[in-house]
């Protein structure tokens, strides 16, 4: 064969150091960024979970930052609120064959914030400290405002040992903190 019939050589290939007639194979290239026209995402599970899933996290958010409601009244604090629990003012218990009553005196400060529904809730325990009855009963007024002083009367049925009980008070949106105060108010008789 003639010269003219065989291609030239590709100088360096590594097939054939030589210098080769043959022409180089073409290497195939795919890459993962290659996407038919008009696919977009839709053969990309990993790409669609990742869209959902911050697409999720940010309904999440907003539903939460916009059920926030205030915690105070426009010109009062927070702090103010935190730092002026109910006042307990008086309590004392009586026993009618298995029924315990608890009957007391609960205060809202001067600096506290309206309550609304407030409940006296009291639990029993045995000399070994091991809850035994709960019973629980309304304020007899329905709004504390602040300064406002309401008595309670919780009956609590069908317990023969009682060692010991402890009062607190909650309204549909949970407990309310509250201080002791019938200690101050034997010192203050006693002067």
């Amino acid at each position: 064969s003639s010269a003219l019939d065989t291609p030239p050589a590709v100088p360096g290939a590594i097939d054939d150091p030589a210098g080769s007639s043959r022409p180089p194979e073409p290497v195939a290239v795919a890459s993962m960024f290659d996407m038919e026209p008009g696919a977009s995402v839709q053969g990309r599970p990993l790409i669609k979970a990742a869209v959902v899933g911050l697409m999720a996290v940010i309904v999440v958010v907003a539903a939460a930052m916009g059920n926030r409601t205030p915690a105070t009244s426009p010109g009062v604090s927070a702090a103010a609120h935190e730092t002026a629990p109910l006042e307990l003012m008086s309590m004392r218990h009586a026993r009618e064959g298995t029924t315990l009553t608890v009957t007391g005196l609960v205060r809202n400060p001067p600096g506290g914030a309206e309550a609304r529904h407030v409940t006296a809730v009291v639990f029993a325990f045995d000399r070994k400290g091991s809850f035994t009855a709960s019973g629980r009963a309304p304020l007899d007024f329905l709004v504390l405002e602040p300064g406002d002083e309401s008595p309670f009367v919780v009956a609590i049925p069908n317990v023969t040992e009682v060692a010991k009980y402890r009062v607190s008070f909650r309204t549909e949106h949970g407990m309310m903190r509250h201080v002791d105060r019938r200690a101050e108010q034997v010192q203050l008789a006693q002067q």
